[in-house]
């Protein structure tokens, strides 16, 4: 068979790196389209995955998203005619469901995130893959279509995080010290249809705390390159900006602490066992609530929380989870 794989945004390719993997293993035939944001291209290049890019960026309202998500699965469609795809595949992707439809080509999306608008999903996709920690019930009251949800076993992290090793040269090349507390931070993406306002507040109080603690290191990991502005002035801590991209797992294992304003940074630490933190303030997942109820996941619902938070380096086993993860996805997939 010949899959088609859209990574749509860099999370997405560890996710689908794996599955790409294991369906050429077996024969199948599989080619990536990547749209140009958020260090997707760079992570494709890094693992050496073949790809079109198609599309970048899209303007920061609800009609430029909708135009852009529009203009972008005309493009797929224009790129991807000729290949003759069985089977299309995106992790969330809006416009790959639409493009694949008007290739006639059947399409499945995985997100892990029930709370997302799920119409278009709905819509045009086969077959949409949750994990198993999101119930049926959860499902009618996102309003997903029930006859459409497949589960997998495990977080989609147990894709790729079971034999993640660390990378000594991250620690090299950021200046890390083993006295300073390493504490990653990722802010709130600002430009999504689900953020909360309150989580901002929550990051003004993250960082007065952060920056005049002389005994961290911030590693400031921004969504978009406005979001540096936040760190601009002098402070007690030591701000690192990293001046590559680096495999999000590998850089959270070098660290003692994740704090994020959602995604999936937070919860890879979770799975990961390093300490992590969200102030994420949209409707909370089933997966997040999942990752707190085993207490691998902190939730900070405050302000005033966040300016109180004691920073710590405690680790908890990896949440691994059988190759059954792969497989089950895989066979979605083909079948």
């Amino acid at each position: 068979m010949k899959i088609w794989f859209d990574a749509d945004n860099a999370p997405h390719v560890l996710v689908m790196k794996p599955l790409a993997e294991e369906l050429t293993r077996r024969g199948h035939t599989v080619l990536f389209t990547a749209r140009d944001r958020s260090s997707t291209c760079e992570l494709l290049d890094m693992y050496n995955l073949d790809y079109i890019k198609v599309g970048g960026t899209y303007r920061n309202s609800t009609v430029g998203k909708i135009t852009g998500t529009i203009r972008r699965a005309f493009a797929l469609r224009k790129a991807m005619k000729h290949w003759k795809a069985d089977v299309s595949f995106g992790h969330g992707s809006r416009a790959l469901p639409i493009a694949s439809r008007m290739l006639r080509v059947p399409s499945i999306t995985m997100y892990d995130y029930e709370w997302v608008n799920p119409s278009l999903f709905n819509r045009f996709c086969s077959k949409i893959l949750l994990p198993d920690v999101i119930t049926l019930e959860r499902c009618r009251e996102a309003g997903i279509d029930t006859d459409k949800v497949r589960f997998f076993p495990g977080f989609k992290e147990n894709l790729y995080l079971n034999d993640v090793k660390p990378d000594p040269s991250i620690d090299s090349e950021l200046g890390l010290k083993d006295e300073k507390i390493k504490v990653l931070l990722r802010p709130p993406a600002t430009t999504a249809h689900y953020h909360n306002p309150e989580a901002e507040e929550i990051l003004d109080a993250l960082l007065e705390k952060l920056f005049n603690d002389p005994e961290v290191q911030l590693i400031w990991i921004p969504r978009t390159p406005d979001q540096n502005e936040l760190i601009r002035g002098s402070h007690k801590a030591e701000i690192i900006i990293p001046a590559k991209v680096y495999p999000g797992p590998q850089l959270i294992l070098a660290m003692d602490m994740i704090i994020g304003g959602g995604g999936t940074m937070t919860r890879e630490a979770a799975v990961l066992g390093v300490p992590s933190i969200t102030f994420f303030k949209g409707k909370r997942g089933a997966v997040d609530d999942a990752l707190h109820n085993s207490e691998r996941l902190q939730i900070l619902p405050n302000k005033e929380e966040a300016s109180t938070l004691h920073f710590r380096r405690t680790r908890l086993p990896v949440c691994s989870a059988e190759d059954s993860t792969i497989n089950n996805v895989v066979d979605y997939i083909l079948n």
